[in-house]
């Protein structure tokens, strides 16, 4: 059964690309929820789903299938820190578009990075097609959008949304906020 199921993900993954293999993943793996504890003895929560809630200011592109949700909750950062994975077969510049013109909508200032900080030859090597940034002081919020290269003969790509509170994410808040 195991030598099935392996087979029938390779197949999707070299066919319909690996963000698809991974929505079959993920929905036979999740839920998963655990605790850890800091060095300090304070407890951070995590929860990986298909299915978390997310702010309404977190578009998801059409036709994009959710391969995974994460929030992490540390007691130093109560909003938490978010992502939401995606596939879809969108092409890089309608995935910027979108994001931009959603982005910008809900308030946000929206930067696109492209490939920065990597040269071409390295983006090429890890996979990476590009990066929108957007922040909205006003609510204190910040999020990413990397958008990852197609791959699979029906090409689909992934798609990473990270998001969280400037003020709560002290190591990326000057870059977030423009005052390197």
């Amino acid at each position: 059964m195991r030598g099935l199921l392996f087979g029938f993900l390779i197949v999707v993954a070299l066919v319909f690309g690996a963000s698809y293999a991974s929505v079959i993943i993920s929905a036979m793996i999740l839920p998963i929820s655990a605790t850890a504890i800091e060095h300090d003895g304070r407890a951070t929560n995590i929860e990986i789903s298909q299915n978390l809630p997310r702010p309404e200011w977190v578009p998801v592109l059409p036709n994009a299938s959710v391969v995974q949700a994460a929030r992490v909750m540390p007691a130093q950062a109560p909003s938490g820190f978010h992502s939401l994975d995606l596939a879809t077969r969108a092409s890089l510049d309608e995935v910027k578009r979108f994001y931009t013109e959603q982005l910008t909508a809900s308030g946000f200032t929206v930067t696109d990075l492209g490939i920065a900080p990597l040269n071409p030859a390295t983006a090429r090597m890890l996979g990476m097609d590009g990066t929108i940034s957007a922040k909205r002081a006003a609510t204190d919020d910040f999020i990413y959008v990397q958008i990852r290269t197609p791959d699979g003969l029906i090409p689909s790509r992934m798609l990473q949304i990270r998001w969280a509170k400037i003020s709560e994410y002290p190591q990326h808040a000057a870059a977030v906020q423009g005052t390197d």
